[in-house]
């Protein structure tokens, strides 16, 4: 027991992650007699004047290798919203919708999970200092475990299981761009300062455990909402029943708004599969096997074709955001109007029950019309994807 809990302080160390940060050019500078700032190296040189030099109230911190900086950047922004709003209609527009569906699935279950988690063990991110914090947009939320770390496996490996289902591939080729992928996004939540060691590590065997029974159930759990007439109806209340039942402490976080984006984009998402399979716009017809069904690489033609669909795409995307942004400021309006707080004066905005609201109707929609509006509308164009009109289950 005590190799275990000697084990656990030792992965939640900060100094650990100040540690990395060091090897990988992260540095901060410390307060010299001078009143400078000077680099605190501690990799065994000694502190100098000759490096750059910073004033008391500047930057705390100096990065000598902006190669690595950026690809961590980079790494990050795949396992937040940003990779999410890429990827995920990418995959519906140009490669299976019932691939991105499962996907989304299993995507919402266990980032719920891992978020939840958080706000009930409510375990600090590391301390600054020792450790350098490169990014703040996550600071009040809690650290345990780590959702990047989470879903930087569950989302390439869930693409993966389902696409090597569905087509002919090599398997060996997507192992590697898994652990590749999982590994850049892993580290780049310890080299910004985000997370702790134990964050990470909690955050890969939670999507572990998770990925083994929910992939398959999310297969089978696809196919039953996209032929069930009650699917819209389904998804509205469970999703707004995990909303309502999500834990919550004393202290505001933005955890719970960034859980309900989740949830109300895969309500979204399935029920605009759903409406699609209904209306008879997409049917089953083509035969999955991955016997069938080679991947080949795209013409230049088909690349071309690809970039100005996609590039469609996102515009609409843009566009309906703001549409729904815009309707949402005239029902501020209206409420304000009626005598109606829209405001916390604490947090200096909405009220948490409208944030929320507004949070999921706009999610939910724009999602509904990644399936929808948007196919659609490059069909109209002539730059649909001719197998997404097949690809009920």
């Amino acid at each position: 027991m005590n190799n275990i809990r000697g084990c656990i302080n030792y992965l939640k160390d900060p100094e650990l992650v100040a540690r990395f940060q060091r090897f990988f050019g992260v540095l901060r500078y410390e307060i010299s007699e001078n009143g400078t700032m000077l680099p605190n190296l501690e990799n065994g040189q000694s502190k100098t004047n000759s490096s750059v030099v910073r004033k008391e109230n500047e930057i705390d911190h100096y990065i000598t290798n902006h190669f690595w900086y950026y690809l961590y950047l980079f790494g990050t922004y795949l396992g937040d919203e940003i990779g999410y709003s890429i990827i995920i209609p990418f995959l519906i527009w140009n490669v299976d919708s019932a691939v991105a569906r499962k996907m989304v699935l299993v995507w919402a279950v266990v980032m719920y999970i891992g978020q939840s988690i958080k706000d009930i063990v409510q375990w600090p991110r590391p301390a600054c200092p020792p450790v350098v914090r490169l990014q703040t947009k996550w600071s009040i939320e809690y650290g345990m475990p780590s959702t990047h770390a989470i879903i930087s496996l569950a989302l390439p490996f869930s693409i993966l299981h389902y696409i090597s289902n569905r087509y002919q591939i090599n398997y060996s080729i997507g192992i590697v761009i898994v652990l590749l992928w999982c590994l850049l996004i892993s580290l780049s939540r310890l080299y910004l300062g985000m997370h702790s060691v134990l964050d990470v590590v909690a955050g890969l065997l939670l999507a572990i455990f998770l990925l083994i029974p929910f992939i398959p159930l999310a297969d089978v759990l696809d196919r039953y909402l996209m032929y069930s007439k009650w699917t819209p109806l389904l998804l509205l209340i469970v999703t707004v029943i995990l909303i309502l039942i999500y834990p919550t402490g004393e202290q505001w976080t933005p955890t719970k708004g960034d859980t309900t984006m989740i949830v109300g984009t895969c309500a979204g998402i399935l029920t605009g599969g759903w409406l699609m399979v209904t209306l008879g716009l997409q049917d089953d017809f083509r035969v999955i096997n991955p016997i069938n069904n080679s991947i080949n690489w795209p013409t230049l033609y088909e690349i071309g074709v690809i970039v100005i669909r996609s590039g469609l795409g996102y515009v609409c995307i843009v566009l309906l955001f703001l549409i729904i942004k815009y309707a949402l400021c005239v029902v501020d309006v209206i409420l304000l109007k009626s005598g109606i707080q829209i405001m916390d004066d604490v947090l200096k905005r909405h009220i948490p029950v409208l944030d929320i609201t507004y949070k999921y109707i706009t999610f939910y929609l724009v999602s509904f019309n990644i399936l929808v509006l948007i196919p659609l509308l490059q069909k109209l164009l002539h730059m649909e994807r001719l197998s997404y009109y097949h690809e009920a289950k």
